[in-house]
C-alpha cells in the first residue's frame, strides 16, 4: 500500500512563495530516493504531495520539508528585512 501527503503552504507574496519553492527545489529533486514526491507552485502557495511505502519513511519527508522550508523562509525574512 502507497501512503501520503499532501503539504499546502500559503505565503504573504507570491515573491515569498518563489524564493522558497526555489530555495528547496534542489533538496526536492535529490531526495527521492525511498518516497516520491511532487511540488508545485502556484501564486503564493507551494503544495507538496509525497508518496511512500513505509509511514516512517512518509514521516521523515514530511519534517524535512518542513525544515527546509523553515530555514528558507527564516533567511528569506531576515534578508527581506535588512533591504
Amino acid at each position: 500500500k502507497i501512503n501520503s501527503f499532501c503539504l499546502e503552504i500559503e505565503f504573504d507574496s507570491a515573491e515569498e512563495a518563489e524564493v522558497i519553492y526555489k530555495a528547496i527545489l534542489l533538496e526536492h529533486l535529490e531526495s527521492q530516493i525511498k518516497s516520491k514526491a511532487d511540488m508545485q507552485l502556484n501564486a503564493n502557495t507551494l503544495n507538496i504531495q509525497v508518496f511512500a511505502e513505509d509511514l516512517s519513511i512518509l514521516r521523515a519527508s514530511l519534517y524535512s520539508y518542513l525544515r527546509w522550508i523553515r530555514v528558507s523562509d527564516d533567511i528569506y525574512k531576515i534578508c527581506k528585512d535588512k533591504l
